[in-house]
């Protein structure tokens, strides 16, 4: 590898003593690498926004080829920016959680991707057969039971189109807001672990290589870039203005942002009136 400007902090851990890896993905701007024990890697180009899973580097990464392996030495990340993807979380009131999430609904009404899983946040139209199983995971997640949610995450695991299928990107979202409004609001550990691990055990068979490793970070509250900057406002002590960052979040992807979004705001909402408290 060439000089690695930046690099998320967990990437930087699965490196500190070098490793080897075979490239799985290929595209414009961006490589996927497949590490030893199966991490996915996402290599980018410098001003791409950077993964939980990412290393943004000068690479040239549209000269790579599927299939050959790649020496990853940890001297060639020694002099890169470590960048952490977990938002730092301030304790907030419920009452003043709920009352900061209604911007971020309201701009993701008017500004969302069409194409994508808006319409959940405001009508029981279906897209692509999420609308059910959506509605059965929030409403298992607030009751605490494990094997409905489960099955409600196994049912969106990979439905929608692209890179990352809008029930994955869903489930990152919802998986995101479960840890970390958990977490700002004071539920406890035990219960959101209850609905995190059975959520990916539900996810895991059908959900994208790319959705299921950023699913993977999702329950360690680890987010891609432009959602951790969003978070880290929403949970900041003093209210913020939160349009800039959740532009942000939306321009992620075709839809993905926006799926992502969603998920965040129903899981922030069954966070909200879980049965756990």
């Amino acid at each position: 590898m060439r000089s690695a400007p930046r690099v998320s902090r967990c990437v930087r851990e699965w490196l500190a003593a070098g490793s080897r890896a075979v490239v799985v993905g290929v595209h414009s701007r961006a490589c996927h690498l497949r590490l030893p024990g199966g991490r996915l890697m996402v290599l980018v180009a410098a001003d791409v926004p950077l993964s939980p899973n990412g290393v943004a580097a000068d690479v040239g990464a549209a000269a790579w080829r599927r299939g050959q392996t790649v020496a990853l030495g940890a001297d060639d990340l020694d002099a890169a920016e470590i960048w952490e993807p977990r938002p730092r979380v301030g304790r907030l009131a419920p009452s003043e959680l709920a009352d900061r999430l209604r911007t971020p609904r309201a701009m993701a009404l008017a500004a969302g991707a069409g194409g994508s899983l808006l319409p959940l946040l405001w009508a029981s139209w279906d897209v692509w057969g999420i609308a059910v199983p959506a509605r059965r995971l929030c409403a298992a997640a607030i009751r605490g039971t494990p094997a409905a949610v489960a099955a409600a995450a196994h049912r969106l695991a990979g439905l929608g189109p692209g890179l990352t299928p809008s029930g994955d990107d869903f489930l990152s979202g919802f998986a995101a807001a479960w840890v970390l409004v958990g977490e700002s609001v004071g539920l406890s550990g035990a219960a959101r672990a209850r609905v995190t691990t059975a959520l990916c055990r539900g996810a895991r068979a059908g959900a994208s290589p790319l959705g299921w490793a950023w699913l993977a970070h999702s329950v360690r509250g680890e987010l891609p870039e432009p959602m951790t900057r969003f978070a880290s406002e929403l949970f900041s002590p003093e209210p913020r203005d939160l349009g800039r960052s959740l532009r942000g979040v939306l321009a992620v992807g075709a839809s993905s942002g926006t799926d992502w979004t969603v998920g965040f705001l129903l899981g922030a909402a069954a966070v909200l009136e879980s049965r756990s408290w």
